[in-house]
């Protein structure tokens, strides 16, 4: 599956801000029931390797966060599945003030978007590759 992200506002079919109702009936499957694996807010859907969080129990989405085989595009360019380094480089053509953190990627708030790239060492492991997407709404991390 190929989502395109748009910074804010949406990964694909999923929009941040729609109800648990909303994206679970854009999804292609069920979500997992018994996971609790990032908390009592958030669907799992693992055929898609994609998490929903939600601001409460019956709240919005605030953040979805994905793996393989979701494959995110951002202005035509795929952010994950490919070496850390090339998506970083791609993403700070439109955010040069992006966030890096060692053993575990960037973030962009400028664009809602992180890149999880916890085996990526610029000395070490220069090739480390995207393990993951989230994108969020603005003050997901205040």
């Amino acid at each position: 599956m190929e989502f395109v992200v748009k910074p804010y506002k949406s990964i694909g079919p999923i929009k941040l801000g729609m109800t648990k109702k909303e994206i679970r009936s854009v999804m292609p499957e069920k979500p997992e029931d018994s996971h609790n694996i990032r908390g009592p807010y958030t669907d799992y859907f693992i055929k898609s390797s994609l998490f929903a969080y939600y601001t409460e129990e019956n709240g919005v989405c605030e953040a979805v966060e994905f793996t393989e085989p979701v494959i995110a595009l951002f202005e035509g360019k795929q952010l994950n599945g490919i070496p850390f380094a090339e998506a970083k480089n791609w993403l700070e053509n439109f955010d040069s003030e992006m966030t890096f953190e060692k053993y575990v990627g960037v973030t962009s708030y400028k664009l809602g978007i992180g890149l999880y790239a916890p085996k990526y060492d610029e000395e070490h492991e220069p090739d480390a590759y995207v393990e993951a997407v989230i994108i969020f709404k603005k003050g997901y991390y205040d």
